[in-house]
């Protein structure tokens, strides 16, 4: 019973998903996370790792536009309310020495890759 136990442990330890997935930040490094269930390997890495430089791009600077419209009519005791609601969210960064730092496929296929960039880095592209 008691190797059985142990035998658990240690596999539910080797299939935990790594830290950096919920955490991709370090004291020295920023970062961000990419997820791919595409059925090719290439492209899946390709877009999992676009994600994360994206990830990283949207911490750094973020544009964001609004829109809202509402519109009212009354017509033959009928009463109409339609209203009318867009976000766009745009991240537009230079990723200087952004890196693939690990990945991470889960039993299900899923890809994840941790791409970071040096924070010392980043406070040269703010200045």
């Amino acid at each position: 019973m008691k190797s059985v136990l142990i035998l658990s442990v240690l596999l539910s330890t080797l299939f935990a998903q790594p830290s950096w997935i919920d955490n991709p930040n370090t004291d020295t490094l920023l970062g961000g996370v990419g997820v791919s269930n595409d059925i090719n390997p290439v492209s899946k890495r390709r877009c999992a790792t676009v994600a994360a430089r994206a990830n990283i791009a949207e911490t750094i600077k973020v544009e964001i536009s609004s829109y809202f419209k509402m519109v009212s009519k009354s017509d033959n005791n009928t009463y109409t309310k339609v209203t009318e609601q867009m976000i766009e969210q745009k991240a537009s960064e230079v990723l200087v020495g952004s890196v693939i730092k690990d990945s991470y496929e889960d039993k299900d296929g899923t890809l994840y890759v941790w791409v970071v960039v040096e924070k010392s880095q980043i406070n040269s592209i703010l200045i």
